[in-house]
């Protein structure tokens, strides 16, 4: 792997305890050019490895940049959920180099499911960057909430389901700092589908609540609070006009295939919000498979 596919992205965070490194995925293909971001804590009595990418070599790469603090300390790795470009490289965490792997129960099942490795198996056969990769699942879970108490940082891991049910986040409350992983995004949250939704607005309401002083999350490179909002804000947007669609009319499945268009909220509204440069087509996309969640979920109810 070049360095310029994987590197340390310093700027990201105010405290030298907590790194930031981020991996360009520069194959062709309709994740090309996807930005994702993991995260490495060093606390007095653990090097807490938060999220593993895409690959093994990704953790490689990370880990590279923190041999000079592993002595003493006990690596852990803790797993935000079961998506390809936050798990994969877990494998890193056996044999050798075996480590905890810490994440939510339903991660556990989801690496372990048929879905996945059918997943992997058709990523194998378009990349050779995943040819290495195994899905390794967690070996600590929990459902709820979870400490890691690492002397002079406690790490606080708590379910925030939304973005998918085994989505976690981290929240380190001496440093007011949340690592949201795809529990928070810019420029908007994408939700797996219509179950995830009650969940994504309880998740941003609690996020909220912390009042954190700095947000981290996977993709986006933001590392401000108010995007917690804002996502908070923008699923509460498509609620309120998908109730006063439905109050005149209930689509039927082949209408809903233009659902923006069904509750007059076009993505450029959305992306009028942004001021920087974002992959339009894939949250374009994203924006329109979030309404039709929303529209499932209250039709359901």
């Amino acid at each position: 792997m070049s360095k310029a596919q994987l590197f340390p992205v310093p700027s990201m965070s105010d405290d030298e305890r907590v790194r930031v490194f981020r991996r360009v995925f520069d194959a062709t293909g309709d994740y090309e050019g996807m930005e994702v971001d993991a995260y490495v804590i060093i606390t007095e009595r653990y090097v807490v490895v938060l999220d593993t990418m895409l690959c093994p070599a990704d953790v490689v790469a990370m880990m590279s940049f923190v041999t000079d603090e592993l002595a003493g300390r006990m690596v852990l790795c803790v797993d935000s959920h079961a998506d390809w470009d936050h798990a994969w490289g877990n494998a890193y965490f056996t044999d050798e180099q075996n480590a905890p792997i810490i994440a939510h129960d339903y991660c556990r099942t989801r690496l372990l499911s048929q879905e996945a490795a059918d997943e992997l198996a058709e990523f194998q056969q378009s990349c050779a960057l995943f040819r290495e990769v195994r899905l390794v699942p967690p070996t600590i879970t929990f459902t709820k909430s979870m400490v890691i108490h690492g002397g002079d940082l406690t790490i606080e891991l708590k379910a925030a389901p939304g973005h998918h049910p085994d989505q976690i986040v981290a929240w380190i409350p001496a440093l007011r700092l949340l690592l949201a992983f795809d529990a928070v995004e810019y420029p908007l949250p994408l939700m797996d589908d219509q179950r995830c939704v009650p969940d994504m607005f309880t998740t941003l309401e609690q996020l909220v609540a912390l009042q954190a002083e700095r947000v981290l999350c996977s993709h986006g490179k933001s590392t401000s609070p108010q995007l917690v909002a804002d996502n908070l804000q923008y699923v509460r947007e498509i609620e309120r006009r998908s109730l006063l669609l439905l109050q005149k009319h209930r689509p039927a499945d082949d209408e809903l295939e233009n659902a923006s268009t069904l509750i007059n909220y076009p993505f450029d509204e959305v992306f009028a919000r942004t001021n920087e440069g974002i992959d339009r087509t894939f949250y374009a996309q994203g924006h329109e498979e979030n309404i039709r969640s929303v529209l499932h979920w209250l039709m359901e109810k």
